[in-house]
């Protein structure tokens, strides 16, 4: 295997396990246990097809778009606007939950050391990541590669401190009432969209390593995400906190505590970066803004809102998963069938959507955003 492709595949890892990790826990412990095997194998399918697909529509174009732009090539202006108002929304919403959660790791991480307040930490952090992203692709994919190296060092650092006190009886199989809560919120820590553009030019003069690249890197972090939710909850029980974190600090010692908040910065710092550069190449690339120009648009818009005091973590999270991942996915599966009907369409990922298939998931993305606004706003 390539070095390119195990780039691609940290790519993708490190920008599904994102802030949405961190909620996971709590909603499958209110839904109940078994709820992971309801959503999980359910949701990584959906996702693993809408990250082939996406790869499909930008191999079977020859210019650099991000979706915004596929969406304007393929229809008319009123849908290319809509893609774009999507786009906005939840991608800034993204990076302001990530500048919300990793000033927060960053202040309980270092603030007992240094002192200081959690604003200036997250200042300090903001600077240091838009820095990162200006600098492009190479420096974000070697980044990358040794940040989710460090992420999974985490993680079993974490479940090794950890299973001392893991306990059976902290799990409810099922709760019935709370059984719809998982949707949006798996939905959205297990999405990868950002990253593939930059996996398909990773992988440009490899084109048939594309489809592994995506499937290993959808498997692995998903794996990760639902063993994190299982482990946490043996730990916490009924007291699992919306953040885990709470949970965690009134069970654990501190050196546990310590390494759940390098593995949240971890986690945030590589999420962040793929976003920022996803947000940056929508402006630069599908609006043809100044790259300089994108890159300060993309960098200032979320921080602004966090000065603005839009710091309400949960809010945040569960209006951008209502708005991104099911409204993005039916305008994804839209342009892709507009790309099945073109005569040099790409195969290489030999993608078997169905339009049957395609109108039961447009059906399903609606529900779930409807019921996700309702229950943000209830």
């Amino acid at each position: 295997m390539s070095k390119n492709y195990f780039k691609a595949v940290a790519l993708l890892v490190g920008t599904v396990l994102g802030a949405g990790i961190f909620a996971v826990p709590y909603a499958i412990q209110k839904a109940g246990i078994l709820s992971i095997l309801i959503y999980f194998p359910i949701l990584f399918s959906i996702q693993l097809t809408l990250h082939l697909i996406y790869a499909e529509i930008i191999l079977s174009n020859s210019r650099n778009h991000r979706m915004v732009g596929y969406v304007g090539i393929y229809y008319n202006g009123f849908l290319k606007r809509v893609a774009f108002f999507i786009a906005l929304l939840g991608k800034h919403g993204t990076l302001l939950a990530y500048i919300i959660l990793g000033g927060i790791f960053l202040h309980q991480l270092l603030s007992p050391l240094l002192g200081g307040t959690e604003f200036l930490y997250t200042v300090l952090l903001f600077i240091v990541e838009t820095i990162v992203v200006i600098f492009g692709l190479k420096l974000i994919a070697k980044a990358e590669v040794f940040l989710t190296i460090l992420l999974v060092l985490a993680i079993g650092g974490l479940s090794w401190r950890s299973i001392g006190y893991w306990n059976i009886d902290n799990y409810e199989l099922l709760n019935f009432k709370n059984l719809l809560l998982p949707y949006g919120v798996v939905f959205f820590a297990i999405g990868g969209q950002a990253a593939i553009p930059e996996i398909c030019r990773l992988l440009k003069n490899k084109k048939r390593k594309i489809r592994s690249a995506l499937i290993w890197g959808t498997i692995l972090p998903v794996a990760l995400i639902a063993f994190f939710a299982f482990l946490m909850i043996g730990v916490t029980g009924v007291n699992t906190s919306p953040d885990v974190l709470v949970g965690l600090s009134s069970r654990l010692d501190s050196r546990i505590v310590n390494s759940v908040l390098i593995f949240g910065l971890l986690a945030v710092v590589t999420s962040y970066i793929i976003i920022s550069q996803s947000l940056r190449e929508v402006y630069w690339w599908d609006q043809g803004i100044n790259k300089n120009v994108a890159w300060f648009l993309a960098s200032s818009v979320p921080f602004i809102l966090y000065l603005g005091g839009i710091r309400d973590l949960t809010g945040v999270i569960g209006l951008t998963g209502a708005i991104t991942g099911g409204l993005y996915g039916i305008i994804l599966i839209g342009v892709y069938f507009k790309v099945k009907r073109k005569k040099k369409r790409i195969i290489l990922l030999k993608n078997n959507l169905s339009k049957n298939l395609a109108i039961i998931l447009a059906l399903a993305f609606v529900l779930g955003a409807v019921l996700e606004v309702i229950s943000v706003f209830k």
